[in-house]
Protein backbone atom coordinates (compact mmCIF):
# COMPACT_ATOMS: atom_id res chain seq x y z
CA UNK A 1 0.00 0.00 0.00
CA UNK A 2 1.34 3.20 -0.78
CA UNK A 3 0.98 6.22 1.83
CA UNK A 4 1.95 9.84 1.50
CA UNK A 5 1.36 12.74 2.93
CA UNK A 6 -1.21 14.96 1.67
CA UNK A 7 -0.62 18.41 0.41
CA UNK A 8 -2.77 20.30 2.60
CA UNK A 9 -4.14 19.43 5.94
CA UNK A 10 -7.02 17.11 5.82
CA UNK A 11 -5.98 16.81 2.10
CA UNK A 12 -8.36 19.76 0.99
CA UNK A 13 -7.96 20.44 -2.12
CA UNK A 14 -6.79 24.25 -1.31
CA UNK A 15 -6.62 26.03 1.91
CA UNK A 16 -8.77 29.14 2.07
CA UNK A 17 -6.96 32.49 3.56
CA UNK A 18 -8.90 35.24 4.48
CA UNK A 19 -6.83 38.32 4.89
CA UNK A 20 -7.43 41.70 6.07
CA UNK A 21 -5.57 44.69 6.17
CA UNK A 22 -5.24 47.39 8.17
CA UNK A 23 -7.34 46.65 11.41
CA UNK A 24 -5.49 49.60 13.97
CA UNK A 25 -6.82 51.40 16.40
CA UNK A 26 -7.99 54.46 14.37
CA UNK A 27 -10.36 56.16 13.11
CA UNK A 28 -10.95 58.43 10.09
CA UNK A 29 -14.37 60.85 10.40
CA UNK A 30 -15.09 61.53 6.50
CA UNK A 31 -18.47 62.83 7.29
CA UNK A 32 -16.71 65.27 9.31
CA UNK A 33 -19.49 64.65 12.38
CA UNK A 34 -17.58 63.63 15.05
CA UNK A 35 -19.51 60.65 15.22
CA UNK A 36 -18.57 57.18 13.73
CA UNK A 37 -20.48 55.88 10.40
CA UNK A 38 -20.43 53.05 8.43
CA UNK A 39 -17.18 52.37 7.05
CA UNK A 40 -14.91 55.09 9.01
CA UNK A 41 -13.80 52.58 11.50
CA UNK A 42 -10.00 50.52 11.29
CA UNK A 43 -10.97 49.09 14.80
CA UNK A 44 -10.45 52.31 17.10
CA UNK A 45 -14.39 51.44 17.94
CA UNK A 46 -13.46 48.11 19.00
CA UNK A 47 -16.69 45.90 18.56
CA UNK A 48 -19.02 48.72 19.32
CA UNK A 49 -22.48 49.42 16.86
CA UNK A 50 -20.94 51.33 13.61
CA UNK A 51 -17.57 49.56 13.71
CA UNK A 52 -16.04 47.73 10.93
CA UNK A 53 -15.22 44.67 13.49
CA UNK A 54 -19.13 44.23 13.92
CA UNK A 55 -19.93 44.21 10.66
CA UNK A 56 -17.38 41.63 9.17
CA UNK A 57 -18.76 39.58 11.72
CA UNK A 58 -22.61 40.38 11.19
CA UNK A 59 -22.79 40.81 7.81
CA UNK A 60 -19.90 38.31 6.23
CA UNK A 61 -19.13 35.70 8.98
CA UNK A 62 -22.17 35.23 9.78
CA UNK A 63 -23.48 33.29 6.84
CA UNK A 64 -20.21 31.44 6.64
CA UNK A 65 -19.21 30.55 10.17
CA UNK A 66 -16.48 28.32 8.98
CA UNK A 67 -14.16 31.08 7.35
CA UNK A 68 -11.23 31.78 9.52
CA UNK A 69 -9.45 35.91 9.21
CA UNK A 70 -6.21 36.73 9.35
CA UNK A 71 -5.76 40.35 10.51
CA UNK A 72 -2.45 42.39 9.27
CA UNK A 73 -1.97 44.94 11.75
CA UNK A 74 -0.19 48.42 11.59
CA UNK A 75 0.69 48.09 15.87
CA UNK A 76 1.71 51.38 16.09
CA UNK A 77 -0.14 54.72 15.12
CA UNK A 78 -0.76 54.31 11.93
CA UNK A 79 -0.53 57.42 9.72
CA UNK A 80 -3.01 58.86 6.88
CA UNK A 81 -2.54 58.73 3.06
CA UNK A 82 -1.30 62.90 3.04
CA UNK A 83 0.29 65.14 5.15
CA UNK A 84 -2.26 67.82 4.96
CA UNK A 85 -5.37 65.56 5.61
CA UNK A 86 -8.64 66.50 4.37
CA UNK A 87 -10.37 64.15 6.88
CA UNK A 88 -9.92 64.13 10.46
CA UNK A 89 -7.88 61.22 11.19
CA UNK A 90 -7.58 59.55 14.97
CA UNK A 91 -4.88 56.64 15.70
CA UNK A 92 -3.18 55.39 18.82
CA UNK A 93 -0.61 52.22 19.11
CA UNK A 94 -2.67 49.03 19.88
CA UNK A 95 -1.28 48.79 23.74
CA UNK A 96 -2.69 52.85 24.00
CA UNK A 97 -4.63 52.04 26.70
CA UNK A 98 -6.47 48.78 28.31
CA UNK A 99 -9.21 48.49 26.68
CA UNK A 100 -7.47 48.87 23.38
CA UNK A 101 -5.53 45.80 24.34
CA UNK A 102 -8.07 43.60 25.64
CA UNK A 103 -9.95 44.37 22.47
CA UNK A 104 -7.00 42.98 20.30
CA UNK A 105 -5.94 40.31 22.23
CA UNK A 106 -9.52 38.96 22.51
CA UNK A 107 -9.65 38.79 18.39
CA UNK A 108 -5.86 37.17 18.78
CA UNK A 109 -7.80 34.47 21.53
CA UNK A 110 -10.30 33.64 19.13
CA UNK A 111 -9.88 30.20 16.68
CA UNK A 112 -11.48 31.89 14.37
CA UNK A 113 -8.98 35.24 14.13
CA UNK A 114 -5.34 35.75 14.34
CA UNK A 115 -3.18 39.00 14.40
CA UNK A 116 -0.49 39.26 12.10
CA UNK A 117 1.90 41.92 11.75
CA UNK A 118 2.24 44.86 9.39
CA UNK A 119 4.84 47.32 10.42
CA UNK A 120 4.25 50.50 12.99
CA UNK A 121 2.87 53.36 11.47
CA UNK A 122 2.73 51.69 7.84
CA UNK A 123 4.85 53.82 5.95
CA UNK A 124 5.69 57.94 6.01
CA UNK A 125 3.48 60.41 4.29
CA UNK A 126 3.85 62.42 1.59
CA UNK A 127 2.19 65.50 0.25
CA UNK A 128 0.19 63.61 -2.18
CA UNK A 129 -0.90 60.01 -1.80
CA UNK A 130 1.47 58.98 -4.76
CA UNK A 131 4.16 60.18 -2.52
CA UNK A 132 3.91 57.88 0.23
CA UNK A 133 6.36 55.09 1.06
CA UNK A 134 5.59 51.66 2.40
CA UNK A 135 7.51 51.07 5.52
CA UNK A 136 9.57 48.24 3.88
CA UNK A 137 10.42 50.48 0.91
CA UNK A 138 11.68 53.46 3.48
CA UNK A 139 14.24 51.38 5.64
CA UNK A 140 17.97 52.68 4.33
CA UNK A 141 19.39 49.62 6.25
CA UNK A 142 19.15 46.15 7.59
CA UNK A 143 20.03 47.29 10.92
CA UNK A 144 17.33 50.26 10.61
CA UNK A 145 14.62 47.47 9.19
CA UNK A 146 15.50 45.51 12.18
CA UNK A 147 15.00 47.98 14.72
CA UNK A 148 11.69 48.90 13.47
CA UNK A 149 11.20 45.22 13.71
CA UNK A 150 11.53 45.21 17.07
CA UNK A 151 10.32 48.43 18.32
CA UNK A 152 6.74 47.31 16.49
CA UNK A 153 6.93 43.14 17.75
CA UNK A 154 7.52 44.40 21.33
CA UNK A 155 4.29 46.26 20.78
CA UNK A 156 2.25 43.44 19.50
CA UNK A 157 3.57 40.85 22.58
CA UNK A 158 2.80 43.58 24.91
CA UNK A 159 -0.54 43.13 24.12
CA UNK A 160 -0.80 39.42 22.96
CA UNK A 161 1.92 37.74 25.04
CA UNK A 162 3.88 36.31 22.13
CA UNK A 163 5.80 37.74 19.37
CA UNK A 164 4.09 37.91 16.14
CA UNK A 165 4.33 34.26 13.76
CA UNK A 166 4.25 36.76 10.45
CA UNK A 167 3.05 39.35 9.14
CA UNK A 168 3.00 41.05 5.38
CA UNK A 169 5.06 44.09 4.04
CA UNK A 170 3.14 47.57 3.52
CA UNK A 171 1.26 47.90 0.23
CA UNK A 172 3.33 44.34 -0.65
CA UNK A 173 6.67 47.05 -1.30
CA UNK A 174 10.11 46.01 -0.36
CA UNK A 175 13.77 47.05 -1.04
CA UNK A 176 16.75 45.12 -1.09
CA UNK A 177 16.87 45.17 2.92
CA UNK A 178 13.61 43.80 3.51
CA UNK A 179 13.68 39.95 2.93
CA UNK A 180 16.81 39.14 5.43
CA UNK A 181 15.16 41.89 7.73
CA UNK A 182 11.78 39.34 7.80
CA UNK A 183 14.64 36.02 7.72
CA UNK A 184 16.70 37.48 10.55
CA UNK A 185 13.90 38.57 12.73
CA UNK A 186 12.09 34.96 13.03
CA UNK A 187 9.20 35.35 11.59
CA UNK A 188 7.79 31.74 10.44
CA UNK A 189 5.62 33.03 7.20
CA UNK A 190 5.19 36.07 5.36
CA UNK A 191 3.24 37.80 2.65
CA UNK A 192 5.37 39.03 0.49
CA UNK A 193 4.11 39.59 -3.02
CA UNK A 194 0.28 40.73 -4.68
CA UNK A 195 0.82 37.42 -6.86
CA UNK A 196 -2.70 37.96 -8.59
CA UNK A 197 -1.23 40.84 -10.01
CA UNK A 198 1.33 39.39 -12.58
CA UNK A 199 -2.00 37.05 -14.15
CA UNK A 200 -3.93 40.72 -14.21
CA UNK A 201 -1.22 41.70 -16.76
CA UNK A 202 1.13 44.14 -14.04
CA UNK A 203 5.33 44.42 -13.52
CA UNK A 204 5.34 46.22 -10.40
CA UNK A 205 7.30 44.64 -8.05
CA UNK A 206 4.79 44.36 -5.90
CA UNK A 207 3.74 41.60 -7.92
CA UNK A 208 6.28 39.53 -7.61
CA UNK A 209 8.39 38.03 -10.20
CA UNK A 210 6.81 34.62 -10.48
CA UNK A 211 4.57 34.32 -14.16
CA UNK A 212 4.39 30.43 -13.74
CA UNK A 213 0.53 29.91 -13.17
CA UNK A 214 1.10 27.42 -10.87
CA UNK A 215 4.14 28.04 -8.54
CA UNK A 216 3.43 32.01 -8.40
CA UNK A 217 0.04 30.83 -6.29
CA UNK A 218 1.79 27.85 -4.23
CA UNK A 219 4.09 28.82 -0.87
CA UNK A 220 7.28 29.12 -1.64
CA UNK A 221 10.24 30.04 0.82
CA UNK A 222 13.28 32.21 1.84
CA UNK A 223 15.96 33.16 3.39
CA UNK A 224 18.64 31.64 5.52
CA UNK A 225 15.56 30.32 8.05
CA UNK A 226 13.30 29.18 5.20
CA UNK A 227 10.27 31.94 5.68
CA UNK A 228 7.32 30.34 4.41
CA UNK A 229 5.85 32.86 1.66
CA UNK A 230 2.11 32.70 1.39
CA UNK A 231 1.23 34.46 -1.65
CA UNK A 232 -2.18 36.57 -1.99
CA UNK A 233 -4.40 34.69 -4.65
CA UNK A 234 -7.67 36.70 -5.11
CA UNK A 235 -9.44 40.14 -4.76
CA UNK A 236 -12.34 39.89 -2.56
CA UNK A 237 -14.02 42.89 -5.08
CA UNK A 238 -13.59 40.17 -7.96
CA UNK A 239 -17.45 40.17 -8.55
CA UNK A 240 -18.01 44.17 -8.06
CA UNK A 241 -18.77 44.45 -11.66
CA UNK A 242 -21.53 42.89 -10.98
CA UNK A 243 -22.94 44.75 -7.77
CA UNK A 244 -21.53 48.06 -8.60
CA UNK A 245 -21.19 48.50 -11.74
CA UNK A 246 -23.30 51.87 -12.74
CA UNK A 247 -25.39 52.10 -15.37
CA UNK A 248 -23.77 51.81 -18.69
CA UNK A 249 -24.71 49.38 -21.16
CA UNK A 250 -22.01 46.60 -20.27
CA UNK A 251 -23.22 47.24 -16.59
CA UNK A 252 -26.64 46.25 -18.18
CA UNK A 253 -25.64 43.29 -19.77
CA UNK A 254 -23.60 41.89 -16.70
CA UNK A 255 -27.03 41.98 -14.85
CA UNK A 256 -28.70 40.38 -17.59
CA UNK A 257 -26.70 37.54 -17.70
CA UNK A 258 -25.84 37.81 -14.14
CA UNK A 259 -25.27 34.03 -13.71
CA UNK A 260 -22.92 33.75 -16.80
CA UNK A 261 -21.24 36.61 -15.13
CA UNK A 262 -20.56 34.97 -11.68
CA UNK A 263 -19.45 31.77 -13.21
CA UNK A 264 -16.48 33.05 -15.60
CA UNK A 265 -15.08 35.81 -12.82
CA UNK A 266 -15.13 32.42 -10.21
CA UNK A 267 -12.89 30.54 -12.94
CA UNK A 268 -9.99 32.37 -11.07
CA UNK A 269 -10.85 30.73 -7.87
CA UNK A 270 -11.89 27.02 -9.47
CA UNK A 271 -8.10 26.87 -11.23
CA UNK A 272 -7.02 27.39 -8.33
CA UNK A 273 -8.79 24.48 -7.00
CA UNK A 274 -7.94 22.21 -9.81
CA UNK A 275 -4.14 22.55 -9.54
CA UNK A 276 -4.91 22.60 -5.45
CA UNK A 277 -2.91 26.11 -4.77
CA UNK A 278 -3.91 28.23 -2.54
CA UNK A 279 -6.66 30.90 -1.79
CA UNK A 280 -6.18 34.00 -0.36
CA UNK A 281 -8.56 36.46 -0.39
CA UNK A 282 -7.62 40.26 0.05
CA UNK A 283 -9.51 42.92 1.45
CA UNK A 284 -8.88 45.69 3.72
CA UNK A 285 -11.58 46.29 7.26
CA UNK A 286 -12.64 49.64 6.14
CA UNK A 287 -12.87 52.11 2.90
CA UNK A 288 -12.23 55.85 5.00
CA UNK A 289 -8.94 57.45 3.78
CA UNK A 290 -8.32 60.90 5.42
CA UNK A 291 -7.53 62.06 1.93
CA UNK A 292 -11.45 61.51 0.76
CA UNK A 293 -10.78 59.12 -0.91
CA UNK A 294 -11.99 55.30 -0.74
CA UNK A 295 -9.32 52.73 -0.49
CA UNK A 296 -10.00 49.85 -2.36
CA UNK A 297 -10.41 46.65 -1.71
CA UNK A 298 -12.78 46.75 1.46
CA UNK A 299 -15.52 44.82 3.15
CA UNK A 300 -18.21 47.44 3.29
CA UNK A 301 -17.78 48.03 -1.04
CA UNK A 302 -16.96 44.04 -1.68
CA UNK A 303 -19.93 42.52 0.89
CA UNK A 304 -21.69 40.91 -1.89
CA UNK A 305 -18.74 39.41 -3.79
CA UNK A 306 -17.30 38.14 -0.81
CA UNK A 307 -20.32 36.59 0.07
CA UNK A 308 -21.00 34.78 -3.97
CA UNK A 309 -17.08 33.69 -3.04
CA UNK A 310 -17.97 32.11 0.07
CA UNK A 311 -21.06 29.94 -0.96
CA UNK A 312 -19.16 29.19 -4.38
CA UNK A 313 -16.92 27.41 -2.21
CA UNK A 314 -19.30 25.51 -0.27
CA UNK A 315 -19.41 21.78 -0.39
CA UNK A 316 -15.46 21.75 -2.01
CA UNK A 317 -12.93 20.40 -0.35
CA UNK A 318 -11.55 23.08 0.94
CA UNK A 319 -9.61 23.54 3.88
CA UNK A 320 -10.36 27.16 5.99
CA UNK A 321 -7.19 27.92 8.15
CA UNK A 322 -5.33 31.20 9.21
CA UNK A 323 -2.29 32.29 7.75
CA UNK A 324 0.10 30.59 10.80
CA UNK A 325 -2.48 27.36 10.43
CA UNK A 326 -1.13 26.72 7.22
CA UNK A 327 2.72 27.90 7.97
CA UNK A 328 2.75 25.21 10.58
CA UNK A 329 0.80 22.22 8.47
CA UNK A 330 3.47 22.75 5.64
CA UNK A 331 6.50 22.82 8.12
CA UNK A 332 5.46 19.78 9.77
CA UNK A 333 4.88 18.22 6.18
CA UNK A 334 8.08 19.42 4.96
CA UNK A 335 9.99 17.58 8.14
CA UNK A 336 7.61 14.65 8.11
CA UNK A 337 8.47 11.66 5.68
CA UNK A 338 6.63 8.15 5.51
CA UNK A 339 9.38 4.88 5.34
CA UNK A 340 7.61 1.28 4.70
CA UNK A 341 8.71 -1.63 6.39
CA UNK A 342 7.15 -4.59 4.99
CA UNK A 343 3.66 -4.75 3.41
CA UNK A 344 1.93 -3.48 6.83
CA UNK A 345 3.95 -1.31 8.55
CA UNK A 346 5.97 1.96 8.32
CA UNK A 347 7.32 4.76 10.38
CA UNK A 348 7.26 8.56 10.39
CA UNK A 349 11.13 9.90 9.90
CA UNK A 350 10.56 13.72 12.09
CA UNK A 351 12.27 16.09 13.64
CA UNK A 352 11.90 16.11 17.31
CA UNK A 353 9.60 19.51 17.08
CA UNK A 354 7.27 17.24 14.64
CA UNK A 355 6.24 14.47 17.80
CA UNK A 356 2.61 15.25 18.43
CA UNK A 357 1.38 17.39 15.78
CA UNK A 358 -0.93 15.93 13.33
CA UNK A 359 -0.52 15.18 9.81
CA UNK A 360 -2.57 14.38 7.17
CA UNK A 361 -1.86 11.06 4.76
CA UNK A 362 -3.18 9.62 1.68
CA UNK A 363 -3.27 5.50 1.32
CA UNK A 364 -3.69 4.29 -1.98
CA UNK A 365 -6.51 1.99 -0.35
CA UNK A 366 -9.74 3.47 -0.68
CA UNK A 367 -11.63 0.62 1.22
CA UNK A 368 -11.89 1.18 5.50
CA UNK A 369 -9.10 0.18 7.90
CA UNK A 370 -7.18 0.84 10.39
CA UNK A 371 -4.28 1.75 11.98
CA UNK A 372 -2.12 0.97 14.70
CA UNK A 373 -0.10 3.94 16.18
CA UNK A 374 3.09 3.12 17.74
CA UNK A 375 1.59 3.51 21.66
CA UNK A 376 -1.23 0.65 20.95
CA UNK A 377 -4.30 3.20 20.16
CA UNK A 378 -6.57 2.48 16.74
CA UNK A 379 -7.23 5.49 14.28
CA UNK A 380 -9.38 4.62 11.30
CA UNK A 381 -8.71 5.18 7.79
CA UNK A 382 -11.70 6.13 5.45
CA UNK A 383 -11.50 6.49 1.45
CA UNK A 384 -7.82 6.53 1.97
CA UNK A 385 -7.92 9.86 4.23
CA UNK A 386 -6.28 10.10 7.87
CA UNK A 387 -5.63 12.56 10.20
CA UNK A 388 -2.38 10.90 12.82
CA UNK A 389 -0.05 11.93 15.43
CA UNK A 390 3.32 12.15 14.42
CA UNK A 391 5.00 9.64 17.14
CA UNK A 392 8.15 7.49 17.21
CA UNK A 393 7.98 3.94 16.71
CA UNK A 394 5.98 1.96 13.96
CA UNK A 395 2.50 2.59 13.26
CA UNK A 396 0.71 -0.70 11.79
CA UNK A 397 -1.87 -1.31 8.94
CA UNK A 398 -5.00 -3.66 9.89
CA UNK A 399 -6.85 -4.53 7.41
CA UNK A 400 -10.30 -6.71 7.59
CA UNK A 401 -9.86 -10.37 7.13
CA UNK A 402 -12.05 -10.31 4.18
CA UNK A 403 -9.68 -7.45 2.99
CA UNK A 404 -7.05 -8.81 3.37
Amino acid sequence: MLIERSKWYNNAVSPVLFMIDDLANAWVDTNHNGAVDAGEDWGFFKDEEQSSFRFLKEHILHAHPEVKVTFFVPVGARVGMIRKPVCRMVSYPINADEDSKAFFRSIHQDSRFELAYHGTTHGIVGEEARDFVQEWASFLSLDEALARIEEGTQIYSDVIGERPAGGKYCGYASNEFSDASIDEAGFRWWCRFWNRGRADGSDDPSCGYDSDPVTNYDVKRFGKNGVLDIPSTVNGALLNGLYHGGIGMKAIVKRLFKRSFIRWKLREIDELLEKRLVISIQEHIAPSRDDGKRQSPNIFDDRESLLQIFKHLNGKKVWYCTCTELADYVNLRDHVSVTPIGDSQFVLQHDAECRGKRISLTCSEWRPFKIMLPGGDMVNVDKGEVNIEVMEGRYTIIMDSKQA
